[in-house]
């Protein structure tokens, strides 16, 4: 299995099939074996036409799907709990339908900034909902992955230590952690301290700029993760991440805030990709 994916944002303003098809493309043109496809607008997604232009392209879809405060799974709210749940069962069937074997993404909370602390109980809410959800995702043979995400995009789970701690609540063996090393440099102490806390539940491994541009242009130095994954013998999913203002949609612009123009063209991020990974043997 190529383990190696990219954003398809890299490349389209935002996802629709015609370009999700020119993302898969490109994707596959310089190496990579997965394309990450945003599950947001439920009724816009068309699973049949998504997996026939992965099939054609030669990428898997990673399924992404956020979740609204209306529809917030940490909420001890029990209707807008129950509304979570719902919704990520919905986005697994499209899932599963395109042809992706696992979701990830913020699954356990509202994507935004929080107004408040977090309480237990929103955790505990978050775990048990989300144990649901991984029994569904299991029907279809699929793995959840947790994004971990800065403070500015989730209130709950912003370390790795949070991560796992989520993963052992949920208790079901198809739940994986998801670094971001963009989100870890803004949160973590330690980088690869982080890493090696996450790494026996680590599903997914995403490099991603401190200003979410060019990974060639930036204060991150993925070197010493990178070097660390290929001696653990780290067999999950790797991936490329960058923003650009030229590129994204006004509105996947405003809700990353990527508000400066960092490439004109994803191909150069995928190039600088496919160097740094093959540099490490990944």
């Amino acid at each position: 299995m190529n383990r190696r994916s990219i954003h398809s944002y890299t490349w389209i303003p935002k996802w629709s099939t015609k370009d999700g098809a020119y993302a898969a493309e490109r994707a596959a043109a310089f190496g990579y074996g997965q394309l990450v496809v945003p599950i947001r607008d439920h009724d816009s997604i068309e699973p049949a036409a998504i997996a026939a232009l992965c099939e054609r392209a030669g990428v898997r879809p990673v399924a992404t799907s956020p979740l609204q405060v209306d529809n917030d799974i940490s909420s001890t709210d029990p209707d807008v709990h129950r509304r979570g749940i719902e919704r990520h069962c919905a986005a697994l069937a499209l899932a599963r339908d395109m042809g992706a074997d696992r979701m990830g993404g913020i699954l356990y909370s509202a994507f935004g900034k929080a107004s408040r602390v977090p309480s237990d109980a929103n955790f505990q809410a978050a775990a048990d909902g989300l144990r649901v959800v991984a029994e569904r995702a299991a029907s279809y043979g699929m793995l959840l992955a947790l994004e971990v995400v800065n403070r500015y995009e989730s209130n709950l789970i912003n370390t790795a230590q949070q991560a796992v701690r989520m993963v052992k609540l949920i208790g079901a063996d198809n739940v994986r952690i998801h670094l971001d090393t963009f989100h870890m440099n803004i949160e973590e102490n330690d980088l690869l301290g982080a890493l090696e806390l996450a790494m026996p539940y680590l599903g997914y491994f995403e490099i991603d700029q401190n200003h979410r541009g060019r990974l060639t242009e930036g204060s991150i130095d993925f070197a010493p993760m990178l070097r660390r994954l290929k001696a653990a013998g780290y067999q999950g999913l790797i991936g490329v991440e960058a923003f650009s203002s030229a590129v994204s949609h006004p509105d996947i612009t405003a809700g990353v805030a990527s508000w400066r123009n960092l490439f004109d063209h994803g191909d150069d991020v995928a190039r600088d990709g496919q160097l740094m990974l093959d540099q490490h043997g990944l």
